[in-house]
């Protein structure tokens, strides 16, 4: 039997791509599992949506890092420690770095 795709999306807003993701794992349209929702925003109703569906979530908010190297180190770990295999940009608001894409390259 395949396992799912363990899938970390980062979001910095409202979350309705987020919901149109954990609807169609869901309805069984998409194989995946949502392992985590990261924001950088703490206040994001994206995390609510996460939470209501009993999905990890995690803030990592980029003011706190002096360097945006900083930032993305403590992103990866968080995605890492979830076991994600696939990162989706749902909505996110920070540009990433190659340093990220090496991470965690585009499929």
């Amino acid at each position: 039997m395949k396992s799912k795709l363990i899938i970390g999306v980062l979001v910095s807003g409202s979350g309705s791509n987020l919901q149109s993701i954990i609807d169609n794992i869901e309805a069984n349209r998409l194989e995946a599992a949502i392992g985590i929702v990261i924001s950088n925003a703490a206040d994001a109703y994206a995390l609510e949506r996460a939470r209501k569906h009993g999905i990890e979530t995690a803030v990592v908010d980029h003011r706190l890092y002096a360097t945006r190297r900083a930032f993305e180190d403590v992103l990866i770990g968080t995605l890492r420690e979830a076991s994600v295999e696939l990162v989706v940009m749902a909505g996110f608001m920070r540009v990433l770095s190659d340093h990220f894409l090496e991470a965690f390259p585009m499929r």
